[in-house]
């Protein structure tokens, strides 16, 4: 029986595959060499383009399809290619011519090859240089903090960074606080620099001055331009700020005076608004200047404290530092520390202690609810670059009646919130693109123990993790709120010290 024969009858009972037998791979390595890997056309006198090659050899046993050539990096790189898709046989070559136009004092681009090589995608260096000019001016923006509105100077450092001489004219320093002293030269070579001293003289306490200095240079840009900053720091430390720097104490002292010591051998201390002084031990109290009409300008204030000096507030005086009673059943005892809890006195009580109305005081803290919103932390210490801080927000209720309240912490565009102990519950949009985490609380109306026992206030406290970004000089948050209705119905509010972060 033949051999085909003896297929066919074995065809029903084995399965075979009579398509063919394909031709097997051809054996070799699909290898592509670019040659240089870098190319420097140096520093051109001109703008007259200049060319170089870039080889391309396939070296191993199989071809090399190139499928693409793509450049990169600076404008001032072109390349010449029109094969498109190109197959190179073993041994073959091609050459990509690549141009270079000066565009600045220095360009730098790649040039990617791509194939089916082993190696897919292999890249050249270019590099090139032209005669320009180019500036730096050192720091890039000026920042000014006059403590007590003295003038202060910083130096700015003009250096030529280019490869051809800097050219510098017509100096302009806009900003009336600003000006700028020395003789620049008229032109420096690659590599010198020169010095400007700029100088900022503060006008109004605690305002933020911005200027520009500008400068006119052969660059391509045609100028030079750093941004200026200046601000006047407080005349005086605020009350939550020296508290949360150790440098406040308050106690009282025989006959019921309340004496608030500043214990700073440098820094005075000013009171900008009627505050609420609390004490386990004696009785809470109203505390500010009966001859004050206060805005809300923090830190600005009618009384001041000197360094290592003190200041006493007489209890229900008709004017100057005074203090009015916040607790009907309490007294008044003489050597008992007193605590700075941030939080203003609101302002039905505030009228009546400016009324010389102590009855009045305690009438309508009986009938009402009074909700005092603070924080804890008063003053934050920031490294330039910013940082987070831990912030606690206090709400207590001083009124004989319990209320819900709303909590608003305003946080500014810029700022983070993150980690709250309690949910806000909802956020409203502010000011200038800042976030306000508004919170619901209830509060029951407060427990008076006895005559000589302290007063028991139901207190909530909310805290979270803020997040300050990169700041210089001293930064104020805006004062939290509580907003709650009396038994009447009608809206209060009620305001804390403001947040101090100090960045400098």
């Amino acid at each position: 029986m033949s051999a085909v024969a003896m297929l066919f009858m074995l065809g029903g009972c084995m399965d075979f595959d009579l398509k063919g037998v394909e031709e097997p791979e051809a054996e070799g390595l699909r290898d592509l060499a670019v040659d240089p890997g870098l190319v420097d056309f140096g520093t051109l006198t001109d703008g007259t383009p200049v060319t170089d090659t870039v080889t391309l050899t396939a070296v191993g046993e199989l071809p090399v399809t190139v499928s693409a050539i793509d450049i990169s990096g600076s404008t001032a790189f072109t390349i010449t290619w029109t094969s498109g898709e190109t197959t190179l046989e073993p041994g073959a070559s091609a050459d990509v011519v690549v141009t270079y136009t000066p565009a600045s004092f220095e360009d730098r681009g790649q040039l990617v090859v791509r194939s089916d090589a082993v190696e897919p995608d292999q890249a050249v260096t270019l590099m090139g240089a032209g005669l320009y000019p180019a500036i730096l001016i050192t720091p890039a923006s000026a920042y000014f903090l006059s403590e007590y509105g003295e003038t202060v100077e910083q130096d700015l450092v003009v250096s030529s960074v280019g490869t051809a001489d800097l050219d510098l004219s017509d100096l302009l320093v806009q900003g009336a606080q600003f000006s700028a002293e020395g003789t620049l030269p008229p032109s420096l070579s690659p590599g010198e620099t020169t010095t400007l001293t700029v100088s900022y003289a503060p006008e109004v306490e605690g305002e933020t001055a911005l200027g520009k200095l500008w400068l006119t240079t052969n660059t391509t840009l045609g100028y030079a331009m750093v941004p200026l900053e200046g601000r006047q720091g407080p005349p005086c430390l605020g009350l939550g700020e020296a508290w949360d720097r150790g440098l406040l104490a308050a106690h009282t002292l025989d006959g019921g005076t309340l004496e608030v010591e500043n214990r700073s051998p440098d820094e005075e201390v000013c009171i900008d608004q009627w505050y609420v002084w609390l004490s386990e031990e004696s009785q809470d109290m109203g505390v500010g200047d009966m001859d004050a009409d206060f805005g809300d300008i923090y830190p600005t204030g009618s009384l001041g404290i000197a360094p290592l000096d003190a200041l006493q507030f007489v209890s229900a005086s008709a004017s100057g530092a005074s203090w009015w009673c916040l607790e009907a059943t309490q007294y008044t005892q003489a050597r008992k520390d007193y605590e700075f809890i941030g939080a203003r006195v609101p302002e039905p009580l505030l009228t009546s202690m400016l009324g010389r109305d102590q009855e009045a005081v305690w009438e309508w803290e009986a009938e009402n609810p009074v909700i005092l919103a603070a924080r804890r932390t008063h003053y934050v210490e920031m490294p330039e670059g910013g940082a987070t801080a831990p912030v606690t927000l206090r709400v207590l209720n001083m009124g004989g009646r319990g209320a819900t309240a709303e909590v608003r912490e305003t946080v500014p565009a810029g700022y983070t919130a993150t980690g709250f102990s309690r949910a806000p519950a909802r956020t409203e949009e502010g000011a200038d693109g800042a976030t306000v985490y508004v919170f619901e609380v209830s509060l029951v109306a407060r427990i008076e123990t006895g005559m000589y026992a302290h007063t028991i206030y139901d207190e909530l406290d909310i805290t979270y993790t803020l997040g300050v970004p990169a700041c210089r000089g001293r930064q104020y948050l805006p004062p939290m709120e509580t907003r709650w209705e009396d038994s009447g119905g009608d809206a209060r509010v009620g305001t804390a010290n403001p947040l101090v972060i100090n960045c400098e």
